[in-house]
């Protein structure tokens, strides 16, 4: 129940949106100009239209939304987070290139296909485990291996695939009443499924034995979540992607009082479409020339990252206390000879900076040409540095967090370093290399500095440093996403550092790269007893002696520092930090100490290989370490994740 201050407060609120809507809607259509006739024209067929199309694409993700948490029973559960974008994204982008007939004419057809591939996916990797984050992260990586192959796509047909820079972004410039409609339609379909099994939904959210004590058909969950795909499917169909809405709306409704399944049912579609239209009609209110160009989507969640921010108080504990399943993996038994594993993954590593360095492809064909050795020397070993550091970063993350699925991009540093770059090249018309790379830094250090500011309060608790992270990471590729989508003549070059590429690094810069891995390293092996212990939970922790809060605080900055110099080599999402303490974990270094070496190590290896096939494998054509370590590492990180549930079930 709200109290009476509280619901007064409220009360006070929604008046204030409702007269700030009213007087943007006033402002906005008075500002349309021409004859009557033509004023006739574009409110009829360009403003009403983006009005309901805001309304309808903002209920549709707010319902998505409540929709998937309750039957996830995961309050981080939204289309942002489940991998549904980012199927769309790929679907359309494959379309525009292999069938751009079916592309012009039945978008909606190849997004929805797309999303749902993306949903399959993530639920065969992670359906049924019992911890409520996994299926989260599992959603990241599929985004991520997703997102990193629309990148190399984009990166190989920038000229047919600009226009996929704006529907990314979001756009809700409408030219007709022929999208609104089926929007409409969808939109409606959802909301009468909803409203029909509102009762098996609730039930649903008591989990899983609930249910099934209660006779309800195992039929309801996934015909609830493709309720929720199709409506976030159609939405990324008709506008693009609308960032952060599915995620934000539910929990937005919550703060207003909607505490129940049936008022957030209603309360959640109303914020979804509250945030929405407002954002879109600020929007229409700058110059033309100005408002033409800025994609609602990204604007959206630039709001609703630092509004997910604000409400982590009230969200609660995600994530278990982890026990003996997560202790077991990562910190117990493992193999009998750690020291013969470790020497054998030393070898391997110099046996690729060996093929690196001295192998490539020249005119006259494959081969082994010593002379070059000169020039590949500061690539091969920027590479080395940047895996290293985040093969240590990986180790600490997941031992951090007590979860096998965590991996340090999620912290949102990486996004750091490419906001600062995207800011010095906004601000410095002639940016130097010198100066991109410091103010990348200094993106990397603020983003640091948030996330510890936002966990003081709460001694860095894993959960809070993880939805902290998430949002983060949102809110800076929404920037990202902003500038892009704004056509700037710069975007190619943050395009070609996002991606990652080893082509502009110079030797000395190469070293302190490798340096700082190293010092990563060695810094992390002082801790090697605090490492050992944190995944066995707070509890155990603290009776063991270890101080809780110092220790989150140590791992978490040894994490940040290693993931930001890396960063700036292979950008910000490779994911080498989630694949290599899998890797090293599967070769038996499941103690801190040998898991951490081999982790760095092996993270080494990877990137250095990712750097040799995109620069050898495909001459004359160059792809870029970081693009292809986020396809290898996501890949394989899923493909590891399905055989270790195969060897569980046999």
């Amino acid at each position: 129940m709200l109290h009476d201050g509280r619901r007064i407060a409220i009360f006070i609120a929604g008046g204030l949106y409702l007269a700030l809507v009213a007087w943007l809607i006033a402002t906005n259509i008075a500002r349309i100009g021409g004859s009557p006739e033509v004023r006739a024209l574009l409110l009829g067929y360009a403003y009403w239209p983006r009005f309901a199309v805001a309304l309808l694409a903002g209920a549709a993700l707010g319902l998505a939304g409540v929709l998937m948490q309750q039957v996830l029973q995961n309050p981080l559960a939204a289309p942002e987070t489940l991998g549904v974008n980012a199927g769309a994204h790929l679907a359309l982008t494959i379309g525009l290139l292999a069938a751009p007939a079916l592309h012009a004419a039945h978008p909606e057809l190849l997004a929805i296909s797309g999303a749902f591939a993306a949903w399959g996916l993530i639920a065969a990797i992670g359906w049924g485990t019992r911890d409520p984050t996994t299926l989260i992260l599992t959603g990241f990586v599929v985004s991520f291996a997703l997102g990193s192959i629309s990148s190399l796509l984009m990166l190989l047909n920038q000229q047919y695939l600009a226009s996929m820079f704006i529907w990314g972004a979001g756009s809700l410039v409408e030219d007709g009443w022929s999208g609104v409609e089926q929007l409409a339609l969808r939109v409606a379909a959802g909301a009468i499924v909803a409203a029909a099994l509102a009762r098996p939904l609730l039930i649903l959210g008591f989990g899983d034995q609930q249910a099934k004590s209660l006779g309800l058909t195992r039929l309801l969950k996934p015909l609830f979540l493709a309720t929720a795909v199709l409506l976030s499917a159609s939405v990324a169909a008709a506008v693009g992607i609308i960032g952060f809405v599915g995620l934000a709306a539910p929990h937005l409704a919550r703060v207003l009082g909607a505490e129940k399944l049936g008022e957030r049912l209603v309360a959640a579609p109303l914020c979804g479409a509250g945030l929405v239209l407002l954002v879109d009609q600020l929007i229409q209110l700058l110059p033309p020339e100005r408002a033409a160009n800025l994609p609602t989507g990204a604007v959206t969640a630039l709001i609703g990252a630092p509004m997910l921010i604000l409400l982590l108080r009230r969200v609660p504990r995600l994530m278990l206390e982890a026990g003996g399943g997560i202790a077991t993996r990562l910190g117990v038994g493992g193999a009998r000879r750690p020291m013969t594993v470790l020497a054998g993954l030393g070898i391997a590593l110099v046996l690729m900076l060996a093929l690196a360095l001295l192998a490539g492809r020249a005119p006259q064909g494959f081969g082994l040409y010593p002379e070059a050795f000169v020039w590949r020397l500061p690539r091969v070993v920027a590479a080395c540095g940047a895996g290293l550091g985040l093969g240590v970063a990986g180790c600490l993350v997941q031992r951090l967090f007590a979860n096998p699925m965590a991996s340090p991009e999620i912290l949102g540093i990486g996004g750091g370093v490419a906001m600062g770059l995207i800011a010095t090249l906004l601000f410095f018309a002639e940016a130097s290399a010198g100066l991109q790379l410091f103010g990348a830094t200094i993106g990397a250090l603020a983003v640091t500095g948030a996330i510890l500011l936002l966990g003081l309060d709460k001694g860095f608790t894993p959960e809070r440093l993880l939805l902290t992270g998430i949002a983060i990471t949102a809110l800076l590729d929404a920037s990202s996403l902003l500038f892009l989508a704004l056509g700037d003549p710069r975007s190619g070059q943050v395009l070609a550092w996002l991606s990652g590429s080893t082509y502009w690094v110079e030797l000395d810069f190469a070293v302190i790269v490798l340096a700082a891995g190293i010092a990563g390293l060695a810094l992390s092996a002082l801790a090697i007893r605090w490492l050992e212990i944190l995944p066995l939970g707070a509890g155990v922790a603290t009776s063991l002696g270890v101080p809780l809060g110092a220790a989150r605080l140590v791992v978490l900055m040894l994490g940040a520092v290693t993931t930001a110099a890396a960063a700036l080599i292979v950008g910000p999402m490779s994911f080498v930090g989630l694949l290599a303490p899998h890797l090293a974990g599967l070769l038996g270094l499941r103690r801190a100490g040998p898991q951490l070496l081999g982790a760095a190590m092996t993270g080494a290896a990877l990137v250095v290989f990712a750097d040799w096939v995109g620069r050898a494998m495909f001459a004359p054509t160059e792809l870029p370490a970081g693009v292809l370590s986020v396809l290898i590492g996501s890949l394989a990180a899923m493909a590891a994740v399905l055989g270790r549930r195969a060897a569980a079930s046999a």
